[in-house]
């Protein structure tokens, strides 16, 4: 008879759950992924949309971030838009609006808005985007285009 090894519960290792990593490419957009191998190579992916003049009148940004594996849910991104004057020694940006997602249970956290011009001064924009999956904060992702728009919030 072959006995099996018996393995005591007070020393057995405990399972440990992945921790994502969250991996941000030059272009803005990320990827989460994950160091188990049960997991395919990336399972979230995101982008943000904008800033850009949708009318003369209204700047209009967003992002999105699709997971995959109903494992990483709840997922969610919050996105804020800042902006600091045009020229190069304007350096500290400012908060000037902010859309959230909420937590998602599928697929899919996506969202996008418009803010409306005070007046067609000049200034510097961007996004900074707060990524979550598994329902916990991950890190934050500085969007890389910083575009100049004729429009002042």
């Amino acid at each position: 008879m072959i006995r099996k090894p018996r393995v005591d519960p007070a020393h057995a290792a405990a399972p440990t759950a992945a921790k994502p990593e969250l991996i941000v490419h030059p272009d803005g957009t990320w990827e989460i992924r994950s160091e188990s191998v049960d997991y395919p190579v990336s399972y979230c992916s995101g982008t943000s949309h904008g800033p850009k003049l949708l009318t003369s009148t209204t700047l209009e940004f967003g992002g999105q971030q699709t997971c995959d594996n109903s494992d990483d849910w709840p997922h969610r991104i919050k996105i804020r838009l800042e902006s600091t004057c045009p020229d190069f020694w304007c350096i500290i940006f400012q908060p000037e609006g902010a859309l959230d997602t909420n937590w998602v249970t599928g697929r899919v956290a996506t969202k996008t808005g418009g803010l409306g011009c005070d007046n067609s001064d000049r200034r510097k924009y961007r996004l900074v985007i707060e990524v979550y999956a598994r329902g916990v904060y991950l890190d934050t992702v500085v969007g890389t285009n910083e575009p100049v728009l004729s429009c002042s919030l």
